[in-house]
């Protein structure tokens, strides 16, 4: 299995399911472009992963996902200091549960400009990047087993998550003719560092019930998915919404609102 490229983008990839995916993409053979808005944390995951994987580069980006001038910035420097773009993976966004009742209008804006606006950004810039520079690429954008199996608390992050699959297959259709293509990876519930042992026992059990395949999600398995669809094994592959939730979208959701927001209506 080869990647269809040796440069990749991989915004919010300081952290998390980001940086499984940068870290995969290195194992691979990919020089790596990771982002977050803190000058600091991506110096730290770049050091590092760097030094997991020697003789692959990785270029930290401090940047804002839904600035076009961040991201116009963030592909320039790729360019200039790597190689043309060949995998833009657009993972970046924020995470907040409140109900409609409850939900305010700057968490709204706060989860949906992070994830769905970041995300058509990130794959406008990918595509006028790799159409001028003749590469047959690939896009993946991150979104969530959340726009499929509904859960209460969760309207902004699945409204926007719902977006981003609509619009990769949108772009899917675009972009075929220029050899590009567009996929999503829907992950379910994934234990990272940064949530590890966060969730209650009661909560635990509840995601355990939702699985076909009983055992929590890790970013690994993200990343794995995302390897796949940025290689050539994935070559007549566009515009799908490859799901990783171990069939959680089979059984449901628990419900957010009573075990993150005490049945808040």
């Amino acid at each position: 299995m080869e990647l269809v490229g040796s440069t990749a983008i991989v915004t919010g990839g300081s952290k998390g399911i980001g940086y499984a995916v940068a870290g995969a993409l290195m194992a691979h053979g990919a020089d790596v472009v990771i982002t977050s808005r803190h000058d600091k944390e991506v110096a730290e995951a770049a050091a590092t992963l760097e030094a997991a994987h020697q003789g692959r580069r990785v270029l930290p980006v401090a940047a804002d996902v839904t600035s076009a001038v961040d991201v116009e910035r963030l592909y320039a420097r790729a360019e200039a200091e790597l190689a043309p773009v060949a995998i833009a993976v657009n993972n970046a966004g924020i995470h907040s549960y409140e109900t409609i009742a409850h939900l305010s209008e700057d968490d709204w804006n706060g989860v949906v400009d992070s994830h769905l606006k970041g995300t058509f950004l990130g794959t406008k810039a990918a595509l006028a990047h790799m159409r001028a520079s003749g590469t047959a690429g690939a896009i993946i954008n991150l979104g969530a087993v959340d726009a499929i199996a509904t859960t209460r608390g969760t309207a902004h992050y699945a409204a926007a998550k719902a977006g981003i699959a609509k619009l990769t297959e949108v772009a899917a259709l675009e972009a075929g003719r220029h050899g590009i293509r567009v996929n999503t990876v829907s992950p379910g519930v994934i234990v990272t560092p940064e949530n590890a042992g966060t969730f209650s026992p009661d909560f635990e059990a509840a995601w355990h019930r939702s699985f076909a395949i009983d055992r929590m999600g890790e970013p690994a398995d993200v990343a794995k998915a995302v390897v796949f669809l940025a290689s050539d094994y994935a070559g007549w592959i566009t515009g799908i919404n490859l799901l990783v939730d171990g069939g959680t979208h089979l059984r449901g959701l628990p419900d957010y609102a009573d075990y993150l927001l005490g049945g808040n209506e």
